[in-house]
């Protein structure tokens, strides 16, 4: 038995329990089901429609006995009723309906959080802005070629507490985690095992006040690490680097090319400098995935299961059978010799640069969307390597057509998704990669930046 888990029931049995946002990515099921196995009620409530989630209360609908949900609306009485209210991470903590809670006396938790108080093993964790899921990803391949009792969630849409039942002390557990899951663990002091942070690049600053707020809430990763934990950075990066964070953990850092970092590749190999001892790691020969930041990826995931303690062989078995990440440069399909690569994740300026400059292929780009006060200017470098450029509208395309305007570069608009896949099919030749790699939010148009890759995916298919 896990006495963390049976202390944390026996605190909560009696509490009226509210979950806010049931959502369809699965955060809020995990959340909901968990309760509902252990025997709980719980009241659900989301803006979205019944219709809306029908994905996700279907899900649940063995358990329709003991919820009762609220939707299409927030209501306060539902606030004041809650003695433990689990929030989704992208709600503030000073969202209105959290502080009547919070006023009233409630707890306040999320789904890790909740994780955190009972998980029986060691927790390894990955966050950054760009580069985590990928990373994630590379180390659970690595972590399964080692163990079976290997598991993976958090902000890659799989709640930790969907595994939990399946967990014990020996588990090999890796966890993405974006800048607002970190915020809601604060207050629960856990020390990760180990840790890293892909890179910090100027990303949701339509949630934070400033840069250093988003970077104070990416780095709780390590805040309460110990020296038996260990932390990797970048070498280089613009906002952070080794020398400037503060944590007990053992500090390596990372880097494509860089002799001085840590843990560094050249054309051909990985390797690790230990006191001055050079340790091959890996040929990048057993890399099938595609894309320059894919590399750096990955460099740090056999970085980060080396010093876990994964024996080599294991590293390089789980790299092996890596293949990529759904809607990160995934391949969705090939057509008369045109490849169509998803890569709906990119909501920043910075991930449109990596994506284009991982193809050689003469390259047809689809990008656009809304806006979360980005530096849109930055995309003046790779502007001229497409041969066409399609954008969906918004108030991010804008800024972007503003950039295309000046240097004379043509493009195409459309609000319709679905025209600018016809249009770039029709305007291709064999050879041609078409890169759907938005640069910005899908909000709008789209229910989130998965939505908007599985439309894409459906067009793409659909085509003849």
């Amino acid at each position: 038995m896990n006495s963390k888990l049976d202390i944390f029931l026996r605190d909560i049995k009696d509490k009226n329990i509210l979950i806010q946002g049931l959502g369809l990515n699965g955060g809020g099921v995990g959340i909901a089901l968990f309760f509902l196995r252990n025997g709980l009620s719980v009241r659900i409530t989301d803006l979205k429609s019944e219709s809306e989630l029908k994905k996700s209360i279907d899900t649940l609908s063995q358990f329709s006995s003991n919820i009762e949900y609220v939707l299409g609306e927030h209501r306060e009485e539902d606030f004041l009723w809650a003695d433990f209210v689990v929030k989704g991470p992208a709600v503030l903590p000073n969202n209105k309906y959290i502080t009547i809670a919070k006023n009233n006396g409630a707890t306040i938790s999320s789904d890790i959080d909740i994780f955190l108080k009972i998980v029986p093993s060691p927790l390894f964790a990955v966050t950054g802005s760009k580069g985590k899921s990928t990373a994630v990803s590379v180390i659970y391949s690595i972590f399964k070629a080692k163990s079976s009792n290997s598991y993976l969630g958090g902000n890659i849409t799989i709640s930790p507490l969907d595994f939990f039942d399946e967990l014990d002390e020996k588990s090999l557990v890796i966890l993405e985690l974006s800048s607002w899951q970190l915020r809601d663990i604060n207050n629960s002091h856990f020390s990760f095992r180990g840790a890293a942070v892909t890179n910090i690049l100027n990303d949701h600053q339509n949630y934070y006040n400033s840069i250093m707020d988003y970077i104070d809430d990416k780095l709780i990763i390590t805040k309460y690490q110990s020296d038996n934990d260990f932390l990797i950075l970048p070498l280089k990066d613009h906002y952070l680097n080794s020398e400037t964070v503060n944590t007990d953990a053992k500090k390596y850092t990372f880097s494509i090319g860089n002799i001085r970092a840590d843990f560094f590749s050249d054309d051909t190999s990985f390797y690790f400098r230990d006191e001055g001892k050079l340790i091959k790691l890996l040929d990048t020969d057993d890399i099938a995935a595609k894309g320059i930041s894919t590399k750096i990826n990955i460099l740090l995931a056999v970085s980060f299961c080396y010093l876990a303690g994964i024996d080599l062989d294991s590293i390089r078995e789980g790299v092996r059978k890596f293949n990529g990440v759904k809607y990160r440069l995934e391949l969705v399909r090939e057509l008369n010799g045109v490849k169509f690569y998803n890569d709906t994740t990119a909501t920043i300026p910075e991930a449109v640069i990596h994506s284009i400059k991982s193809f050689d292929e003469p390259l047809i780009w689809i990008g656009g969307g809304n806006d979360k006060r980005l530096n849109f200017s930055i995309l003046k470098d790779v502007a001229s390597i497409p041969k066409k450029i399609f954008l969906l509208s918004g108030d991010g395309t804008d800024k972007i057509k503003a950039i295309l305007t000046e240097k004379g570069i043509d493009f195409a608009e459309s609000k319709s998704l679905e025209d600018l896949v016809k249009l770039s099919f029709e305007s291709s030749n064999s050879g041609d990669v078409i890169l759907f790699s938005p640069g910005a939010t899908s909000f709008g148009l789209f229910q989130n930046e998965f939505h908007r890759g599985d439309v894409f995916n459906e067009i793409v298919l659909k085509l003849k």
